[in-house]
């Protein structure tokens, strides 16, 4: 039997909870806050999520259009918009699969680290300046060509807009996988998918690059064996139509 949380301040206090649950799957406070509220209404307009969760108005706009990207929220057609929450249930067996697929990677790489016998191949690095500092690194250190996978590549030109212009200008093959309505580095191969979840980046084949969905931290390989293993999964990706 599910817990009573007919009481205000349980409810406030389950609210808390669950929001603070969401963060841990990628999400930031504000849109953890506001995809809760949004579930207990069933169906509101911006002006009540940030009523209810006593968020400013412009922050909820934004988390809302971020989580209409992410897939946890439905828009409807009309003014002023009015938002449907994506069923929980189907947002968990999405997150599964996946964590699923994130953590078979994570395995594989495990499973060729341990037959190689190879230690401390894998370098972590923390804090979004460095993260995107280590981006740049790997711009400028490609010779041949470079996959980057990203839902958010915007970001990425943002920071780096400099340093891709002259990784195209010296004749690297630059393949983009992002989402749908992102801006890209004119001239790079681009693909467009849903719902990427993190960020890989695959240089001359013998570096790699994966990061959390918001830069905040990354782990970064430049053992050419392991690389490889990765360019795999990359491969798959592009396939999938």
């Amino acid at each position: 039997m599910s817990e009573d949380v007919s009481d205000p301040q349980d409810l406030k206090e389950e609210y808390e909870y669950i929001s603070q649950g969401l963060q841990k799957f990628g999400l930031t406070d504000y849109q953890a806050r506001a995809y809760t509220v949004l579930v207990s209404h069933g169906v509101a307009d911006a002006e009540t999520i940030a009523s209810t969760s006593q968020l400013p108005r412009t922050s909820v706009y934004k988390a809302l259009d971020d989580l209409h990207e992410k897939g946890y929220v439905v828009v409807t057609k009309g003014r002023p918009k009015v938002y449907r929450p994506a069923e929980p249930l189907e947002v968990k067996a999405r997150l599964n699969r996946e964590l699923d697929e994130l953590f078979g990677r994570l395995n594989t790489i495990y499973e060729v680290l341990s037959e190689k016998g190879e230690p401390q191949v894998i370098y972590t690095i923390n804090g979004k300046e460095r993260v995107m500092d280590k981006i740049g690194e790997i711009l400028k250190k490609t010779e041949e060509d470079i996959i980057i996978s990203t839902p958010s590549f915007s970001e990425i030109i943002d920071r780096l807009e400099g340093e891709l212009n002259s990784t195209l200008k010296r004749e690297v093959d630059m393949t983009i996988i992002t989402a749908p309505g992102e801006r890209v580095t004119k001239g790079a191969e681009v693909e467009r998918r849903d719902r990427l979840i993190a960020t890989d980046i695959i240089s001359d084949g013998k570096r790699a690059l994966l990061s959390s969905p918001e830069f905040e931290a990354c782990g970064y390989t430049d053992n050419p064996s392991l690389a490889r293993h990765l360019v795999n999964f990359m491969d798959i990706l592009m396939k999938r139509g």
